[in-house]
Order: structure tokens, then C-alpha cells, then sequence
């Protein structure tokens, strides 16, 4: 049997999106639930848009996401070099085998001639497939040209014929070659065009499974019809679903361009983040979403992927005035304020973070306290027992880690005052005097030690006052937070302990 040997291809020209990203998971994980390997590849070609830079974020995206590849930068592998600027020799030596057999040309279009070509057809309202006015030149027309050093691209010479693609995801797709006419295969910079390069290395690097967004499927039958023209072999092609929004249109570039490690600073896991993104376009058979990685590893088959859109529903959908929204260089916190609450991907990261150990949960948030000064920095460390109890306490209120240092920080916080007008109401309730005389008294007389403690509490100061629901709890609680809302009552107050609570209530009521 074949090995399985799948492929992420990024143009190193900014960061890691979630579109990419998606495709670099898919490819991973295919790969991982056959035994086979992935490769890392970057498609570096357009010179003018790549950057070392750009290319550090994206391996820095797909290591934070544990995708982890068995080729390409950094790790090698029988079949690099893996940036194609490295490969130019390598592409040259099968252009000169396709010019050599007739079957691509020097063009000498210039961008004028190219524009005009554009116009006309604009004008008469038909697609715009080169002319192929440089197509027959002869040897001698060719050298004239060569000696006055015309500039020159080079074009594949299409032959017209029905194209038939067999995709494992979008099944039998029809193509009519007469409508791509010859299309340029290197630059006149000398570079390759993506169509062609990608083809070149899919064959050198053995490349047997091309899974990749839905909106590459114009580019295929370029690209079978290199695969041809060399008699390489063609490897299998998934086109995987298109992204939609909360508005159920095409992921906007104001969304879908977010960078994934804005995801990780937003207090998101890795196996997370992974789980949702592998829920975009398909499901396991069992029809579960929360999947641990080691079962993603073993479970995924691309033939089990969906034509129909997937929705990536983190962001709220938008209004229309707010349709011009960027989501590009705003700060996190403003990201964050764009969050749905209800989006699949906080359901699943709660659940993570209650079954997470709680020792290695506790690891992952010490980045997201390390800031904070209102939390003793005694306890910022992943092995505090006293840091573990908090967060083991407030883990199910939370979605993101990065919501804790909030909770935590209430626990050390004894500067405090009424937070709002509702605040302010709630302590002028009838039942308010009442209630809080009830439990002081019993915290000062019984002293408390756990939550069923104070849940017994509650108990009796219900028995006392005869109040009960939110004219019980909510005077308790801004009374001994300054708050309206927050944790769970008798968590909280165990953990604060009873001399905190008295100080407390002596602070906000004088």
C-alpha cells in the first residue's frame, strides 16, 4: 500500500488564519490516522509579499496547535529543499523538458498587450483566455526577441478537452479546458507560478492526498493537466467546505483573517481550539464534538468531510454598520468583546477546562496571572496548592483562561466598594438588613469551614427571615463583594474564609 503522505503549502505572506489553519489540520490529521507523514512546505515564490517573518508566526501557529510535521523547515526530511525560492534549479530543469516537447512556449506579452486583451473581453463580455499570439513563433522570431533581451514569460500550451476530477469530497467535477486557454507557468521574473510549482513538488515529494479548501478547486485542472504533460502520477484531491459566519455568509477577511495565536492569547487550549476547527466540514461517525486529541489522531477520514458550508461561529454576527469592522491589529480585549458567548468553541473549551488534570490547568494559567498585581505573587506558581483550590473552584465558570485572573484576584481583593447602581440597589431591598444581620451573626457564632457549611447557613438565615431566592442571596452577596453577580456563593466564601467575609461586610456597610 502507498504510504499517505499529505501536505500544508502556506504562502509565508502574513499570519496563520483560520482558513489555513483548518487545512493544515486536516492534512495532519489524515495523515496521522493512516500512518503516514506531513509535510511543511513553504510557497515562497512571490517574493515581494514573503517574509521570514511571516513564515516564523506560521510555524509558531502550527506548533502552538501540536501540529507537529515529519518534513519540511526545521526538522528536513529525503525530499527538501522545503521552500520552493530554494527549488528554482529544480523547476527550471522541467520547464526546458516542456519546452524542449512543445508543450509550453515563451510568451513576450507585454502588460499593455496583456490589459488590452483584458479590456476587449470585458467589452464583449466573454471570459478573458489568452490569445495565443506568441504561440507559433518560430526558432529564429524566438532568438530576435532573446537577443534584444524582451522580457518573456512561459505558457503551458492547453490542449482543449473535457476534464473529468474524481474528488473525495465534492465527487465527479467536470472541467472544460477550452476555458483556461494557456496559462503562464514562470514568471518573467523567473519564478514559478503556484500552479506549476506545486505540482513539481507534489510529485518530488511524493505527495499522495491533497486536501485543501473548496476554493482551490478552479485550480485543479491546471494542475492534472501538468500532472499529464510530465506523466506524473495524480495524487487524490479533497476539497473541503467552505467557511461561513454567524450571518451565514463567506468568513469575512474581517473574521477569517484573525491570526490563531490571537486565539491562544484569548485563554483558548491547543486541544481545544483543535477539536473546534476539526468540527468545521466534518464529524466522526459516532456524531460527537468533544474529542480528545488522541482520538482526533486515530478517528479522522477526510472522506467523511461535508460539501455543505461549516460555520465558524465564535465572532457575534454583526450588524450592518458594523460591517466595516476590522478585526486586524485591534487589541485583545476588543477581539474579545467580539466573542459569541454561545459559539461552539466555548461550550467545548469549558468542558475541557472542568476534565482537565487540575495540576497541568493550572500550568496553563500562570501566563494569564503573571500581569496581574492584584494576586499575591506567592501563588503564581502551576504547583500552589492554594492556586489549584482557587481555580479547581471557579474552573466551571470559565470559558477561557484567560477570564480567571478576574475570579482569582476577588479572592485577595479586600479594598472593596459597591461596583454599580445595581449593587446599590439590591442593598436597599426590604429584606437587605435583615439577611445580612442573619448571617454575620451565625459566620461570627458557628464558624464555618467547608461549602456545605455555608450552605447550611443559607439554610437557617432562610428559616430566620423567611426570605428566600434573590432576596436572600443577592444582599449576601453584595455585601461581602460589592458585586451583583459572581461565583457560586458557599464556593467563594469557603475559600475566603470567615475573618475576610466579616472585614468585608464591615467594609461595604460601615
Amino acid at each position: 500500500m502507498t504510504e499517505i503522505r499529505t501536505r500544508f503549502a502556506p504562502s509565508p505572506s502574513g499570519f496563520l488564519h483560520v482558513g489555513g489553519a483548518r487545512t493544515a489540520l486536516f492534512n495532519y490529521l489524515y495523515a496521522k490516522a493512516k500512518g503516514g507523514k506531513f509535510i511543511l512546505r513553504i510557497e515562497d515564490t512571490d517574493q515581494d509579499r514573503s517574509s521570514d517573518s511571516s513564515m516564523q508566526i506560521i510555524q509558531d501557529s502550527l506548533k502552538w496547535l501540536g501540529l507537529n510535521w515529519d518534513e519540511g523547515p526545521e526538522v528536513g526530511g529525503d525530499y527538501g529543499p522545503y521552500k520552493q525560492s530554494e527549488r528554482l534549479e529544480i523547476y527550471k530543469k522541467y520547464t526546458d523538458q516542456l519546452v524542449a516537447e512543445n508543450k509550453a512556449y515563451r510568451c513576450f506579452c507585454t502588460t499593455e498587450e496583456l490589459e488590452a486583451m483584458k479590456k476587449n473581453s470585458e467589452a464583449m463580455g466573454i471570459p478573458n483566455i489568452y490569445d495565443g499570439r506568441y504561440a507559433n513563433l518560430t526558432e529564429k522570431e524566438i532568438k530576435e526577441k532573446l537577443d534584444k533581451n524582451i522580457p518573456f514569460s512561459i505558457r503551458f500550451r492547453t490542449k482543449p478537452k473535457q476534464l473529468i476530477v474524481e474528488d473525495l469530497i465534492q465527487g465527479k467535477v467536470k472541467f472544460d479546458t477550452k476555458l483556461i486557454g494557456d496559462f503562464i507557468i514562470v514568471k518573467s521574473d523567473g519564478f514559478p507560478s503556484y500552479n506549476y510549482a506545486v505540482v513539481i513538488d507534489d510529485y518530488l515529494m511524493k505527495i499522495s492526498h491533497v486536501i485543501r479548501g473548496v476554493g482551490h478547486l478552479s485550480n485543479t485542472p491546471r494542475q492534472v493537466i501538468i500532472h499529464e504533460a510530465f506523466d506524473f502520477p495524480i495524487p487524490k484531491y479533497a476539497h473541503v467546505s467552505e467557511i461561513v459566519g454567524a450571518d451565514g455568509k463567506k468568513l469575512s477577511k474581517r473574521a477569517g483573517a484573525t491570526s490563531i495565536l490571537a486565539f491562544r492569547d484569548l485563554g483558548y487550549t491547543e486541544e481545544t481550539f483543535r477539536n473546534y476547527m476539526s468540527l468545521l466540514g466534518w464529524s466522526p461517525e459516532d456524531g460527537g464534538e468533544y474529542i480528545p486529541t488522541e482520538k482526533l489522531n486515530s478517528i479522522f477520514d477526510v472522506e467523511r468531510c461535508s460539501k455543505s458550508p461549516s460555520l465558524f461561529d465564535v465572532f457575534k454576527k454583526q450588524k450592518e454598520e458594523d460591517e466595516k469592522v476590522s478585526f486586524i491589529g485591534i487589541s485583545l480585549s476588543e477581539l474579545a468583546d467580539q466573542l459569541n458567548p454561545k459559539s461552539k468553541l466555548n461550550w467545548l473549551s469549558n468542558k475541557f477546562i472542568r476534565d482537565a488534570d487540575i495540576k497541568d490547568l493550572t500550568s496553563r494559567l500562570i501566563p494569564f496571572i503573571r500581569e496581574n498585581t492584584s494576586i499575591p505573587e506567592e501563588i503564581k506558581r502551576a504547583e500552589n496548592s492554594e492556586l489549584q483550590a482557587i481555580l479547581n473552584s471557579i474552573r466551571v465558570y470559565l470559558d477561557r483562561l484567560s477570564q480567571a485572573p478576574d475570579y482569582i484576584a476577588e479572592f485577595y481583593n479586600n479594598d472593596i466598594s459597591l461596583e454599580n447602581s445595581e449593587a446599590e440597589e439590591i442593598l436597599k431591598l426590604e429584606s437587605a438588613p435583615k439577611v445580612i444581620s442573619s448571617f454575620k451573626k451565625l459566620i461570627e457564632t458557628e464558624s464555618p469551614n467547608s461549602s456545605e457549611d455555608y450552605k447550611a447557613i443559607f439554610d437557617k438565615v432562610n428559616k430566620e427571615t423567611n426570605e428566600k431566592g434573590k432576596n436572600l442571596f443577592m444582599p449576601i452577596r453584595v455585601a461581602t463583594t460589592g458585586k451583583a453577580h459572581g461565583l457560586e456563593l458557599p464556593v467563594l466564601f469557603n475559600l475566603l474564609g470567615k475573618e475576610k467575609l466579616i472585614y468585608r461586610m464591615k467594609k461595604i456597610l460601615g
